[in-house]
């Protein structure tokens, strides 16, 4: 995989290490040991950071002696729900003494790339925005704000309100996006995910995902009774909707397509159908555009996606 340029710069660092999380649910000892022998194994550089609960950092000290004078356990950690500006405002707050205090105490064995701060239900102010970026700051984190209005329309005044922020802050706030869960009920429907990437793209608003995304292509799968979004449908749309201007409707067209032979993953260039793209405009959008995915499964997506690009070889 690393001998072609162009999947290197789609995949690099592109998963993020959910196992905490459902459906894997695993104890923090078994997740991290995961983790821990996954940084060191050939496939590290397609991982990313280690995601953790905010409140799960004052238990990290027990696992320490699995990265010190080895890889760096690099974390990005999410915050708690809240149910106003204030409540969030407060416990926010609270969180980022936290981090600070961990971050010292851990920082040989240890670092924090990102936070991840779920939005209340309403429309987040600039003293709420700025709260984020200012932690996010002092940490040298990325910071992102998860969407929590997705079942109305108000998630754009969600998401005018981070593009506004961003035009006066060098350092821009991402959007995080729900993509999926443990029941059917949990996947946005394309056209959502179309419309929010679709923004967040023209607007140049760092984007990454969560959940349900455990495999290349959108397909139907009992466990939960749907169609799971595809990674590979939703990167590769983001990026030509970029690089061609799409609206809405032609990045739905990419996202719902069940077809991998419509996915080029060569040598030569990755895209879909007629549209190519090469490893400078891929990396450039991966830094800036179409960060990440979090995923309770390291092994899945990135076997997948092999063996997807195997195929193709062979049939080539």
């Amino acid at each position: 995989m690393k001998e072609n340029l162009n999947l290197y710069a789609l995949m690099e660092g592109l998963i993020d290490y959910a196992g905490l999380f459902p459906p894997a649910n695993l104890a923090l000892k078994d997740a991290i040991a995961i983790y821990a022998k996954d940084i060191q194994s050939d496939d590290a550089w397609i991982l990313g950071p280690f995601i953790l609960p905010i409140a799960k950092l004052c238990e990290l000290q027990a696992h320490s002696n699995l990265f010190m004078n080895q890889k760096k356990l690099t974390l990005s950690l999410t915050g708690k729900k809240s149910a106003t500006e204030e409540e969030c405002a407060f416990q926010l707050d609270e969180e980022l003494k936290q981090i600070f205090f961990y971050q010292n105490k851990y920082r040989e064995w240890a670092r924090v790339a990102a936070i991840e701060i779920p939005l209340p239900s309403a429309i987040p102010t600039k003293s709420l925005l700025q709260q984020i970026a200012d932690g996010a700051k002092r940490i040298n984190a990325k910071a992102y704000c998860e969407l929590t209005l997705l079942n109305n329309e108000d998630w754009r005044k969600q998401v005018d309100a981070i593009s506004e922020f961003n035009q006066q802050d060098r350092d821009k706030l991402g959007v995080k996006l729900r993509t999926g869960g443990i029941e059917a009920k949990m996947f946005p429907s394309t056209e959502k995910v179309a419309s929010v990437v679709s923004v967040c793209v023209k607007r140049k608003i760092p984007l990454k995902f969560t959940a349900g995304l455990h495999h290349p292509i959108r397909m139907y799968r009992e466990e939960v009774n749907t169609k799971m979004h595809g990674f590979l449908n939703i990167f590769m749309a983001g990026m030509i909707a970029y690089k061609k201007g799409l609206g809405v409707n032609g990045i739905e067209e990419v996202i719902i397509d069940e077809n991998s032979a419509n996915f080029i993953l060569a040598n030569e260039g990755l895209g879909w159908k007629d549209t190519v793209l090469q490893h400078t405009e891929i990396k450039w959008m991966r830094e800036n555009l179409l960060c990440s995915f979090g995923s309770c499964s390291f092994d899945e997506p990135r076997m997948e996606l092999l063996e997807l690009s195997n195929r193709q070889e062979v049939i080539k």
